[in-house]
């Protein structure tokens, strides 16, 4: 009977996997070599078996065998070459130098050692190299810190558990160590950050130190830095105006212009400036101005920009002054029905202030010195009394100080009885 192709290809198949398995059953036996190349040497407590007598392992990353395993092919495809491990104890070692100290070979969890056979090495020794241990003690431990806080917030001051470190190994390699340092990232950070993190150690040239013999008294370092919720409060100076003397006529810089503090957000919110001074802009001559504060923390407030002085630099930009003699003279304040007012002061010499555009455009004619009455509306006489200074058009101008006019209050007729010459003058 002929067969079609699909059933012959069937056929074929079949029989090449039967054979594959009668080959794989009658083989699963042999014996097969596996090779395992520059496996580490592990030396657990050897560092410190070592310290004890004084002596530093120098050359434990260089130690390394390859080995070659026999066993049977069913074992080799569960084998897990990664969990081999080759243990060295380091209890007999007693001298600097080259030492030879012998290693066990410890195999994966469920593997029967009776199945495996070492081919090589035959001697199970590995070289080290022990050196004299020197040790440095007081290493100072630092923080370099990477980003920034979120917004609205500040960092603390860091915190170093252990903020020291002991290190020993060689001599030539241990004399070299400055400091520890760990980093330390930030970035966004909204709360308080602890994490524990490895250090590298520098020299005192700031660089990195890349020797794998070097051991140290604690191999991470617990880094701590508070995040605390932060506010700028500006600073600020009330300049106190006058007519003619304005503040956009002066240049100034308050530096810093904000702290930036923490604390109670409603004593915060109600405290929204610190207010150092009050100063009377007509009181600045001409020229540069420097003012020192010390900026007042209230209390229950911390001030986290460790700034304590703030520093005003303020000039007089374009305020200037003009003297004027005035014989333009008015009262005001006397309601007196049976006396008149005489003013008997004839001119009046006056200083104005403002800024040297306006002054231009003042001539005598337009000033006015205008005697207060106010304090002798029932007094009769010739006194001193106050004056106010008035300009037509009212411009922005000030007297630079207090004027007095001398007046006479006096009935009609006792006035235009008395002769040109002036009476005694008398003080209400």
């Amino acid at each position: 009977m002929q067969l079609s192709n699909g059933r012959r290809a069937v056929y074929i198949t079949i029989s090449i996997l039967i054979a594959f398995f009668l080959w794989f059953y009658v083989n699963n036996d042999e014996e097969v070599e596996l090779n395992l190349y520059e496996v580490g040497v592990e030396f657990p407590n050897g560092d410190a078996t070592l310290a004890n007598k004084g002596l530093v392992l120098t050359n434990s990353d260089d130690a390394k065998v390859d080995v070659v395993l026999s066993m049977p092919r069913s074992l080799v495809y569960s084998f897990d070459t990664d969990h081999v491990h080759l243990i060295a104890d380091l209890s007999s070692v007693g001298l600097s130098g080259v030492q030879s100290v012998p290693y066990s070979i410890i195999y994966p969890v469920g593997v029967n050692p009776s199945q495996i056979t070492v081919k090589s090495p035959t001697v199970r020794n590995v070289s080290v190299r022990i050196g004299e241990l020197y040790r440095k003690t007081d290493v100072e431990v630092r923080c370099k810190l990477v980003g920034t806080v979120a917004d609205g917030y500040a960092a603390g001051r860091v915190q170093l558990l252990p903020d020291t470190l002991e290190v020993w190994g060689q001599q030539s390699d241990v004399v070299r160590v400055s400091y520890a340092l760990v980093t330390l990232n930030i970035e966004n950070a909204r709360s308080t950050i602890v994490e524990q993190l490895e250090f590298e150690l520098y020299d005192e040239n700031d660089a990195l130190i890349e020797s794998s013999s070097i051991r140290a008294s604690s191999s991470t370092v617990q880094v701590t830095m508070p995040v605390i919720s932060a506010t700028a409060i500006p600073l600020s100076v009330q300049f106190i105006e006058e007519p003619g003397v304005r503040l956009d006529s002066f240049d100034y810089t308050l530096t810093p212009a904000t702290v930036t503090l923490s604390g109670d957000s409603t004593q915060i919110a109600e405290l929204g400036e610190i207010r150092l001074d009050e100063i009377p802009l007509a009181d600045l001559e001409e020229g540069e101005h420097t003012f020192i504060y010390d900026i007042p923390i209230p209390e229950g407030l911390n001030n986290l920009s460790g700034v304590t002085e703030a520093t005003l630099i303020i000039s007089n930009r374009d305020v200037a002054t003009e003297d004027m003699t005035v014989t333009n003279f008015d009262y005001e304040n006397f309601g007196a029905e049976d006396r008149v007012v005489e003013v008997v002061t004839s001119s009046l010499q006056v200083t104005l202030r403002g800024t040297e555009e306006t002054l231009s455009g003042i001539t005598p004619s337009m000033v006015t010195a205008v005697a207060d009455l106010s304090g002798v509306t029932n007094a009769s006489g010739a006194y001193t009394v106050p004056a106010n200074i008035r300009v037509e058009g009212d411009p922005d101008v000030g007297a630079t100080r207090n004027y007095q006019l001398t007046v006479r209050i006096l009935p009609p007729e006792e006035l235009e009885g008395e002769s040109a010459e002036p009476g005694e003058e008398t003080t209400p």
